[in-house]
């Protein structure tokens, strides 16, 4: 199934949650995915705070993150986030 950026139906979304489909991101939208990657990477590895980014989050907001532990704290941010059951997702999904 080919996800096109802005175009995902409601039944698309059933199917996907229904599973049994690979995923394809239309090459149209990586310009727009490196972009975003880059403008992150920028603000992680700058000097200015970047809420979430390189800081905590809520009352550790003001709380800079050193830039040896900001991929831990984007996988913790997921973690967090994230609930399921049955086994892990493989690499590279999971760490």
């Amino acid at each position: 199934m080919l996800i096109r950026p802005g175009q995902l139906s409601l039944d698309e979304l059933q199917a996907i949650h229904a599973g049994g489909h690979r995923l394809h991101i239309d090459p149209q939208a990586l310009p727009a995915i490196e972009a975003s990657a880059a403008l992150v990477k920028a603000a992680a590895d700058g000097d200015a705070p970047v809420y979430g980014v390189n800081t905590g989050f809520g009352k550790l907001a003001s709380t800079r993150i050193s830039a040896d532990d900001l991929a831990t704290l984007q996988w913790n941010l997921i973690r967090s986030h994230s609930v399921g059951v049955g086994e892990p997702l493989p690499p590279p999904w999971c760490a």
